[in-house]
């Protein structure tokens, strides 16, 4: 049998073990998606909406798929001091993949929700990535940005290290030159134009909520 080579050259999306895909933003990445890599256990959520994974990686402690139902490339990474998802960063860093969008980050087990923001952060410098949940989107930026959104979108800013200097233009509430800590204060904000400016000294997720669909940006 031919063993599918892959090349990376689409969207590759890496879907957790948290809440599948029903949003209709959310369901168009699964859609449009060139490559799957499944942490564990999501590898049983794909199958059963009717698809199968390309690659799944992880230690095989959630997935109920045993031997010859196992479809696509299976990845045993058994080290315990590191999470799946940390360990698909890893696996996609290594193979020279660029960007990825991650689905199913949340909405099952708060404190993986909370451990996928530091994985975002984490990775920040190696590889791009997108959060799509259920509910928003969440990019991790530094340095001067300015970022595309929609009027009355509601953006928050989590700083999960202490930030030194960070500045925001275009919000309802604004910032500049300060210091922002890890803690609730920059989250529940709101964009009043069609794009906003964020400039930090240090790395921050930023999560901003689906409208219904996009108005002024494809997917």
């Amino acid at each position: 049998m031919t063993q599918k080579r892959y090349s990376f050259n689409d969207l590759v999306t890496v879907l957790a073990n948290g809440s599948f895909p029903t949003h209709p933003i959310a369901k168009k990445y699964l859609n449009k998606s060139g490559t799957i890599i499944c942490t564990d256990g999501a590898a049983d959520k794909l199958i059963g909406s009717g698809r199968n994974p390309d690659i799944i990686i992880g230690d095989f402690d959630s997935t109920s798929i045993k031997g010859a139902d196992r479809t696509g490339k299976w990845i045993e990474t058994p080290d315990q001091n590191k999470t799946d998802l940390e360990k698909t960063f890893e696996w996609c860093i290594m193979n020279n993949i660029k960007k990825i969008v991650l689905l199913g980050s949340s909405g099952k087990r708060e404190d993986h929700t909370i451990g996928n923001l530091f994985t975002l952060a984490k990775y920040h410098n190696k590889i791009q990535c997108e959060i799509i949940t259920n509910h928003a989107k969440i990019i991790c930026v530094s340095g001067e940005n300015y970022i595309s959104a929609d009027t009355n979108q509601n953006i928050s800013i989590i700083a999960t290290e202490p930030i030194e200097s960070i500045t925001l233009d275009g919000l309802q509430y604004n910032m500049k030159n300060e210091s922002l800590s890890p803690s609730a204060r920059a989250i529940s904000n709101k964009v009043i134009s069609d794009k906003f400016y964020l400039g930090s000294t240090g790395k921050v997720p930023v999560s901003y909520t689906h409208l219904t669909l996009p108005t002024n940006r494809e997917v």
